[in-house]
């Protein structure tokens, strides 16, 4: 049931995977640097972000291939008249806004699985350091 508790206050709400009290982020992208009420440091090691990116590019990713598989399948593009370029760049221009606002969810679910796995550090301990629950 923790994981699920996690996974929701800090994948869906963006909060502190450890106490929950504060959010992660300080702008629509970036993280605080530690959480203000419990010390968790959301960046305990270099390069954390890249999986959160990797999610982000899915997210858009699965968006551009529904809807191609929509339009092969329906005709919904070349039905509104649009030609096969201008399908194409329309469906590009919504991946490229479904991974913009999907960013910061795919943030967030990526930092969840980090804590879950115990690799994020509380304090100025190192990762993986048990932490008292």
């Amino acid at each position: 049931m923790s994981a699920i508790r996690t996974f929701w206050r800090t994948g869906i709400l963006g909060r502190c995977p450890e106490c929950g009290r504060t959010s992660m982020f300080n702008s629509y992208y970036g993280l605080h640097e530690r959480c203000a009420v419990c010390n968790t440091r959301f960046e305990s090691n270099s390069g954390e972000w890249l999986g959160g990116t990797a999610f982000g590019y899915t997210i858009g990713a699965l968006v551009a291939l529904a809807l191609a598989l929509i339009e092969v399948q329906w005709g919904i593009f070349a039905a509104m008249g649009l030609s096969l370029a201008w399908t194409m760049g329309v469906i590009a221009a919504i991946a490229l806004a479904a991974t913009v606002v999907g960013y910061r969810p795919a943030k967030a679910i990526w930092f969840a699985l980090v804590y879950e796995m115990g690799f994020m550090a509380v304090g100025d301990d190192p990762p993986g350091t048990p932490r008292p629950r």
